[in-house]
């Protein structure tokens, strides 16, 4: 059972983001999104994004997030702090090692979590 606050934010992102899905495992809540955007920097303009939110959350933030492991620059290149494959879920997924050092849970959430995710997708 999701603790309340996040239940009422993934209930929030579900507005934006219809094919949202939560899989809970014993020390980590998975979040995926299916079809989130990435950039003109990128060989798709959507990619399924997973967040893996600890169980301490809000008060641990999320650190990295995975995408589909053919995600890549438009030119074939590897992004940076994205080399990574690694199997959660039973799939394979690219990681993203982007840490977001900053993590305040009185004023940040999920929302405010992807748009950090967002400007990721802004630089290669």
């Amino acid at each position: 059972m999701l603790p309340e606050r996040l239940a009422r934010e993934v209930e929030k992102l579900g507005a934006s983001f219809p094919e949202l899905e939560v899989v809970e495992e014993t020390g980590t809540i998975n979040i995926i999104i299916r079809q989130f955007p990435t950039s003109d920097l990128y060989n798709r303009q959507a990619t399924t994004l997973l967040l893996r939110l600890p169980r301490a959350y809000p008060e641990a933030g999320p650190d990295m997030f995975w995408t589909d492991p053919d995600l890549a620059l438009k030119d074939g290149r590897i992004p940076q702090n994205g080399d990574a494959i690694e199997s959660h879920l039973g799939r394979a997924w690219r990681r993203f090692s982007w840490h977001h050092n900053r993590w305040r849970p009185s004023t940040e959430n999920l929302e405010s979590y992807l748009a950090f995710v967002r400007r990721r997708f802004d630089r290669p």
